[in-house]
């Protein structure tokens, strides 16, 4: 899947639908048959809902299901938000995938959440259990403030969980100085964001990278829209004393070299999650294009066990 070449603009091959709730409006995007098991994608945070790879969209849609991605609200085609006077927090983030999951008919669904993704999703499983068949957590935590400590400023609290690796904070202040100083080039500074939370043994996919990050400038309005969802992250608390009410059959997945969320967050998740299964892969944190199908494989087979095992809690869309 190295080899692959992305699109520059949206394919045709996806079902895209427009979703108006809670004061935004929000892109989303189907693959997969209508009647197939639903499964929503929540991606991270500053990021479209387009860099979950099309081609692990189609993989899980050849699997079952009906696959939903989405672009989160200040970032792709859905709404920019004016923060000063709309201020949210991962709540009315967690109320957009709710929003998402109604539209398209959607009583119960599998949700994959990757990073910031992963918050929300920790979130829907704890407050709307029915909502919610089967979990996926990848690259994520229950406890975000190391992270925000390391790189805003923020309180670190009380948390025993790692901060991230000084090179992932050393590229934050980089980036922080580079657009402050009226830095131009926005592909540059992205894929550097993106090489600095690469890990593993694989070489930096760039051309992919090169191409998704392309493929989200053109559909980006407001480039500086996107550090709302920092402002969103910093406002809410950590979710470790909700994660024994999360009764959805639940998958963590790590990467054993991830720089942002070092990998004993994904074990203090797993721990916390009652029968939860951790899954540690050789990667950083990011869903490598070149290990998508592995994710995916992963992700298939969890979610085919876990609905093998309780197939009347299959969500419906129509």
């Amino acid at each position: 899947m190295s080899g692959e070449q992305f699109p520059v603009e949206d394919s045709s091959e996806g079902c895209p639908l427009r979703v108006t709730a809670n004061g935004v409006t929000l892109w989303t995007e189907s693959f997969g048959p209508g009647n197939g098991t639903p499964l929503l994608l929540v991606m991270g945070a500053m990021n479209q809902g387009l860099f979950w790879p099309r081609a692990f969209c189609e993989q899980l849609a050849k699997a079952g299901f009906l696959v939903v991605r989405y672009d989160h609200r200040d970032t792709g085609r859905s709404s920019i938000v004016d923060y000063r006077r709309h201020p949210y927090t991962l709540t009315e983030m967690t109320g957009d995938a709710l929003a998402v999951l109604d539209a398209y008919g959607c009583t119960a669904a599998a949700v994959v959440g990757m990073s910031m993704g992963g918050y929300i999703a920790q979130l829907l499983a704890a407050e709307s259990p029915r909502r919610v068949s089967g979990l996926v957590l990848l690259s994520t935590t229950a406890d975000h403030r190391p992270y925000m400590a390391a790189t805003m400023g923020c309180d670190a609290g009380q948390s025993a969980l790692p901060p991230p690796l000084p090179s992932f904070v050393e590229y934050v202040k980089s980036a922080g100085r580079r657009v402050q100083a009226g830095a131009d080039d926005f592909l540059a500074l992205t894929l550097d964001g993106w090489r600095v939370t690469h890990g593993g043994s694989l070489p930096f996919p760039e051309p992919e990278m090169r191409a998704m990050i392309r493929a989200a400038a053109v559909r980006t309005s407001d480039a500086s829209a996107v550090y709302h969802h920092a402002l969103a992250v910093a406002a809410s608390p950590p979710r470790s004393d909700i994660l024994h009410r999360i009764a959805a059959p639940t998958l963590v997945i790590h990467g054993a070299f991830d720089p942002c969320l070092p990998l004993p967050h994904g074990q203090h998740l797993a721990a916390g999650i009652p029968n939860a299964r951790l899954l540690v892969l050789d990667m950083g944190h990011m869903l490598p294009p070149p290990m998508a199908a592995e994710v995916g494989g992963a992700i298939v087979s969890f979610l085919h066990d876990t609905h093998r095992a309780a197939p009347e809690d299959r969500g419906s869309a129509s």
